[in-house]
């Protein structure tokens, strides 16, 4: 009994881990996510009001997954996540800010292959 207390208070302050295949299913997202941004850029016809926020939707989306999953923060406490959520925040609004005062949402030309 003391040892299941024991348990639960050491995964209530963190340290809990994930097995090999919660890596390996991460990783394999990772890559397909990754392949689906590359590819984005390629399929033409797609308007840049599309584009642009799906590629920020998944780079958001993979930067969860990789602070969440190899950095852990998954099993820290949730001031360990408020940490790294308010900075990315912060830094999509940068970014945001910046393409529109230099009108980047207005990409180069995609030529059809």
């Amino acid at each position: 009994m003391a040892e299941s207390h024991a348990a639960a208070a050491h995964h209530a302050h963190g340290g809990g881990h994930a097995t090999v295949k919660t890596y390996v299913n991460v990783a394999i997202a990772l890559a397909i996510l990754t392949a689906v941004e590359v590819a984005s850029l390629y399929i033409p016809g797609v308007p840049n009001g599309l584009l642009v926020p799906s590629l920020l939707a998944m780079s958001v989306l993979k930067f969860f997954l990789v602070v969440g999953f190899f950095m852990h923060l998954r099993y820290d406490s949730n001031i360990m996540r408020v940490l790294f959520v308010g900075p990315l925040v912060i830094a999509i609004a940068i970014i945001l800010a910046l393409m529109a005062l230099f009108s980047a949402f207005i990409l180069l030309p995609r030529t059809v292959l």
